[in-house]
């Protein structure tokens, strides 16, 4: 039996008819053997990913999609894992992934300088998911996986790794498997929301007790005199964005996660004498500054402008230096669940990128994502976004995954109780 393995990879790639099956377990074993499960201190019995030891490293191995992966080479000179990162640091945002992968399977690094490679890779890994576009760069699912949970088992106290291991894990349904990570995540990081969040999911999963449908209303009010928007932010208009937000605030699935309801509607002419600082803001020739934005919904009284039992919706002509007026970027809020959402009115109708869904799904608590090698038209999660440097927004047509919803269904709550909304 081979060494090493780089012997079995080095035998394998020059068999054209793959490996055998009695080979593959014995590489499995290899596998396992070279790369012994961390025990808890003071449970030597048990590992919050013996499970993922066991079924997940084994199979990858088996099926021929991660070999060689996290083997220490004992004849290889020991490299500089710092430089190499900060190397990998400089290149575009949509190559330094496959980048760490490489940089992982190098020969000749120790436990420690591999277990920060798989770190800074997480930093990035944690942003994406296969599930986060179609028809764009593959994600190798298998390796990624094996990456991280030795990455785990080294770091259980690593937030990159155990984010991204437990994302790739529940949107792929492997709830049982995700369970123990999610645990151990919130004893490292209890103020952690993904943590508490996804801790959530997995005990809600396992006890088959669905959540409940939460129904929030919505308030409107046009912050913008901008004669063009009075035009198309018409009540009737925002009547037809309350059915825009049901229909697409959903899972990949198409199942609802919460139900909004149209509440109120305030056009310009009833609230351009308003005292709030907030009215200022909807034609304010200044970049949006989220502090003050932030500082004058929390202070208004006007309940014209603000509803307190209501999610708030500003339509606004947005400003930018370099495109004035012509900016459409709009904003969406969480605000310690008292959320609130800036939209640019020539954004209403979801007829750019799905703009009132993303903006929500900021308000319930989610960041950007990305998706490697999208295009204007790739089909892409809501959450997608050209800012987090993998690719286009895409069309922002494709649903939340299982790893988002659990965020969404835990803001939901604290969102209604901080409403008054009850339960």
């Amino acid at each position: 039996m081979p060494h090493s393995i780089e012997q079995v990879v080095h035998e394998q790639h020059g068999n054209t008819s793959g490996p055998s099956a009695g080979q593959r377990r014995r590489n499995a074993d290899i596998l396992t053997e070279t790369l012994p499960v961390r025990r808890q201190e003071g449970n030597a019995g048990s590992s919050p990913l013996r499970g993922v030891k066991r079924t997940m490293w084994k199979k990858a191995v088996q099926n021929g999609t991660v070999l060689g992966l996290l083997v220490i080479a004992t004849t290889a000179r020991a490299q500089d894992a710092a430089s190499e990162i900060a190397r990998i640091e400089k290149q575009p945002r949509a190559g330094r992934v496959a980048s760490y992968e490489t940089l992982a399977n190098r020969k000749g690094f120790s436990e420690k300088d591999r277990l920060t490679v798989i770190a800074a890779f997480a930093g990035h890994a944690r942003n994406l998911s296969p599930h986060y576009g179609r028809g764009t760069s593959p994600i190798d699912v298998e390796r990624w996986r094996a990456m991280l949970a030795w990455g785990h088992e080294q770091d259980p106290r690593n937030r990159d790794i155990a984010a991204a291991l437990i994302q790739l894990l529940l949107d792929d349904g492997k709830t049982a498997d995700a369970a123990p990570i999610a645990k151990t995540f919130l004893k490292e990081s209890p103020d952690d929301h993904a943590a508490k969040a996804w801790d959530q999911w997995c005990s809600r999963k396992g006890k088959g007790a669905p959540p409940p449908l939460r129904k929030f209303p919505l308030h409107f009010c046009v912050l913008t005199r901008n004669p063009e928007a009075a035009k198309r932010a018409t009540r009737e208009q925002c009547v037809k964005e309350t059915a825009i937000f049901n229909e697409s605030f959903r899972t990949l699935a198409r199942a609802p996660l919460v139900e909004f309801a149209f509440q109120g509607y305030s056009p310009y002419a009833e609230i351009r004498n308003s005292k709030s600082e907030l009215v200022q803001w909807g034609d304010r020739q200044k970049p949006y500054d989220s502090g003050q934005v932030l500082k004058a919904f929390n202070t208004c009284d006007d309940a014209k402008v603000r509803d307190r039992g209501a999610i708030n919706v500003y339509i606004v002509d947005s400003y930018a230096p370099r495109a004035g007026f012509d900016d459409k970027t709009s904003h969406g809020v969480r605000n310690s669940n008292r959320p609130y959402l800036f939209i640019d009115w020539e954004r209403l109708g979801s007829n750019i990128q799905n703009a009132e869904p993303h903006e929500m799904g900021h308000a319930f608590g989610l960041d950007h994502v990305g998706v490697i090698g999208a295009k204007g038209t790739t089909s892409t999660n809501i959450m997608a976004s050209a800012a987090e440097g993998f690719g286009s927004g895409g069309e922002r047509d494709l649903g939340f995954t299982d790893s988002q919803a659990a965020l969404i269904l835990y803001h939901a709550e604290r969102t209604a109780d901080r409403l008054g909304l009850g339960r």
